[in-house]
């Protein structure tokens, strides 16, 4: 739709004609540029944890907390985003463009409104509640220092950046996002190597300077992304009209949206947090063991969640559009490439473990055996992780937000959770079997999400955003 370099990509994804659409092409057309944005944000972890590293133990420890409760809770916030997404793609596909640039518009300024209250509560508390928590003196100190300096010098931005993603990817455009991924990232590895350890007659700045590069990255993100929907208008009339004033309904149909959204990566968020901090009474090699695993896994995700965007998006323009077959059959070929290429990770994880493990180097090799455990059974679960995110992808196409956040809720409570505390605390087994508890979970999960996708009833489903087809 947008008349740029890119404009092959928004006519096939938002053919109006029933003949003219082609499910796995678009899925791919779509999917790919997320594959490669999710490449580099993961690729720029690494790099930021191998840098902070070098300075050490207590160094590393607060960059790795600090960014955890910062961008967390973004994350977390950022599922305005999700709203966004499903809303202005749903508009897209019925080609109401003025309603996708308002509804685009509105949830970027709720945006704003959220951080301006977060960066106000970070400054006034956010010493406070890392003293609760860490009781390292020097940890704490470097803590706080990272948590202001990332979240002032442009940490704030992710939000609205999250949304104004959202927004672009809803109109079918991926390659956008993708590119400014690409800028902003390549300035934060440039601004690590050199405000950390004062490179080029920079000053070296430690963790302040970890915290300045990554927080300015996103500033820059944020800037570029609104630059292109202000400027680069296309057929999204995007304005500032589209910001102000606030309209109470549209708000309200965004917030119907992405609400539950929140609670599931809440939930997700959570989870993992309660799990980590229970794994750490297994010991320090098992704690390796555990990260070292994580950290090979976190790989495997990426064309999931790419396949999972893809079919929110593709999933709400055919619904849009008033093609409800083609939206149904859509989520089914997203789920089946997603299987088909996480499967393919997970069998080099069963059966090639060690040369996997191997890239990170772990100098204990009962840290390498766990670990390889655990990577094997991550190799066996990757069916399962695919079929769960890219169902619940597809279901908040359809305007279900609810429903993945139930699943995850009741997967996690009654699930990962009380198994893992029996598994950790009473019979204190070794921890590869945690990674069974997570198999099992995500089995769960992906039974019921497949459950509730195929007993939709779609065509109840309105063609246009309704607070009534929410959930």
């Amino acid at each position: 739709m947008f008349k740029t370099k890119s404009k092959q990509l928004h006519k096939p994804v938002l053919a109006g004609g029933n003949g003219n659409f082609r499910p796995v092409y678009s899925i791919v057309v779509l999917a790919w540029p997320l594959v490669i944005e999710m490449s580099l944000h993961t690729f720029v972890w690494i790099f930021d944890t191998a840098m902070v590293m070098r300075l050490g133990a207590h160094e590393a420890s607060a960059v790795e907390y600090g960014a955890l409760v910062l961008f967390n809770s973004m994350m977390i916030l950022g599922a305005l985003g999700i709203g966004a997404n499903a809303l202005v793609a749903r508009y897209t596909g019925a080609q109401d463009m003025e309603k996708a640039a308002q509804t685009g518009g509105q949830a970027i300024a709720v945006s704003l409104l959220i951080v301006a209250v977060y960066a106000a509560v970070g400054a006034l508390f956010g010493d406070i509640f890392f003293a609760s928590i860490i009781r390292d003196t020097t940890t704490l100190a470097l803590t706080q220092e990272y948590f202001k300096n990332a979240l002032f010098s442009g940490g704030f931005a992710l939000l609205p950046l999250l949304v104004c993603s959202g927004v672009i990817r809803g109109t079918g455009n991926t390659r956008v996002p993708m590119i400014i991924a690409l800028i902003a990232n390549t300035y934060n590895v440039i601004g690590d190597y050199l405000l950390i350890f004062g490179h080029f007659g920079f000053p070296e700045l430690g963790v302040r300077g970890a915290a300045l590069a990554t927080g300015s990255a996103q500033l820059i993100a944020l800037t570029l992304s609104l630059g292109y929907l202000f400027i680069h208008r296309g057929s999204l009339p995007f304005s500032f009209k589209s910001l102000y004033p606030l309209r109470r309904v549209v708000i309200k149909k965004i917030f119907n949206f992405s609400i539950p959204a929140g609670a599931e990566e809440l939930t997700l968020s959570g989870s993992r947090m309660i799990s980590a901090s229970w794994i750490t009474m297994l010991g320090p090699v098992a704690f390796a063991a555990n990260a070292a695993a994580i950290a090979a896994e976190a790989l495997s995700f990426m064309p999931g969640y790419a396949l999972a965007l893809a079919a929110t998006t593709l999933v709400a323009q055919r619904l849009g559009a008033g093609f409800i077959e083609q939206a149904r059959s859509t989520g089914y070929w997203a789920v089946f490439l997603g299987v088909l290429l996480m499967s393919t990770v997970g069998m080099i994880f069963l059966f090639l473990p060690y040369a996997v493990m191997s890239l990170f180097d772990p100098p204990d090799p009962e840290v390498v055996r766990l670990g390889v455990l655990c990577l094997q059974i991550a190799g066996i679960t990757q069916p399962f992780i695919a079929l769960s995110m890219i169902f619940s992808g597809a279901l908040k196409g359809t305007g279900d937000t609810k429903g993945p956040f139930r699943i995850s809720l009741y997967s996690n409570l009654f699930v990962r959770l009380p198994l893992m505390y029996i598994f950790v605390f009473i019979l204190q087994l070794e921890v590869y079997y945690i990674w069974w508890v997570m198999a099992l979970q995500y089995a769960v999960s992906a039974l019921l999400l497949f459950v509730r996708y195929k007993k939709k009833k779609w065509d109840d489903l309105d063609v246009l955003p309704t607070t009534e087809n929410v959930g």
